[in-house]
């Protein structure tokens, strides 16, 4: 269980916004900005441009697509396990304790 992107549920939530999409495809997109960072004409997807991206990946790393599969599963299943509570945090502009909610044990 990889709880890396636990941490960054705001950011997630903020890429699918941003983009017109599900929670899970921001999860996705959200890896793959860490993935890209500083590839020159690869993809970046907004709505977390506040992030050092280069920093994210350096925290994720290493990025394989083992380590991807993991911390995606493991966010998926802890979002659908507190959705409610998450949502009624950042509801209240609560966002550090959607955090909160996603990262503990």
């Amino acid at each position: 269980m990889n709880k890396k992107l636990n941490k960054y549920v705001n950011d997630i939530i903020a890429i699918a916004g941003a983009n017109n999409v599900s929670w899970d495809v921001g999860a996705d997109m959200f890896l793959a900005n860490a993935k890209n960072v500083g590839i020159e004409g690869a993809e970046h997807y907004p709505g977390a441009d506040h992030l050092d991206w280069k920093a994210v990946a350096e925290e994720l790393a290493p990025l394989t697509p083992e380590a991807q599969a993991d911390m995606l599963t493991t966010y998926c299943a802890d979002y659908r396990a507190h959705m409610s509570a998450v949502i009624s945090a950042r509801r209240a502009n609560d966002y550090d304790k959607a955090v909160e909610v996603m990262t503990r044990e």
